[in-house]
């Protein structure tokens, strides 16, 4: 199963007119720093898919060199093609963001990679603007109903079957996240 969905994957990346690049890092709870990459895709029909591309362990160090030689051997080793990239996220860290030794300072002075627009702390400036914004009375009840379906095991069985006889767009419920 895990390499049919590889495969279509490695198919969409082939098919799609255009890609942009979500990437996180991380460390897990065995101290290993961990690279998250999300992929959107965007084909003819200007349809979207978005999924996880891959989770790069990074053995030694951090830095902005480490995240872009971990990235550009992942993206020669799958033969992702590069002038198909329009946009790189990240988040707001040195090691991502340096003007001149980050990730995305590398990946602009690289020739294979095309001109790209970088964005980032978008997931955060999006939870910040709906803080401001007050959006508390709506969250307080969505996540009450779903912390009370959560609880209950055969109520959160029930409502994922409901979700799949209504071929929703998600399997599960999402859970909400404060930023702070």
């Amino acid at each position: 199963m895990s390499d049919n969905l590889t495969d279509q994957l490695d198919r969409d990346l082939a098919e799609c007119k255009w890609f942009s690049i979500q990437c996180d890092e991380s460390i897990d709870s065995s101290s290993t720093a961990q690279l998250m990459m999300f992929v959107r895709m965007v084909f003819k029909d200007f349809s979207t898919k978005e999924e996880l591309l891959t989770l790069l362990p990074l053995k030694t160090t951090t830095r902005g060199v480490d995240i872009y030689n971990a990235v550009k051997e992942f993206f020669n080793i799958k033969k992702i093609p590069l002038q198909k990239l329009v946009s790189i996220t990240t988040d707001g860290a040195p090691a991502m963001t340096g003007q001149h030794v980050g990730f995305i300072a590398h990946c602009k002075s690289d020739p294979a990679f095309p001109k790209f627009v970088q964005y980032h702390c978008i997931i955060h400036q999006q939870a910040l603007c709906a803080k401001v914004i007050g959006f508390e009375h709506v969250m307080t009840p969505v996540v009450r109903i779903i912390n009370s379906i959560r609880s209950k095991a055969k109520q959160h069985r029930s409502f994922k079957v409901l979700l799949e006889e209504l071929s929703a767009e998600y399997r599960d419920l999402l859970l909400h996240t404060d930023i702070r």
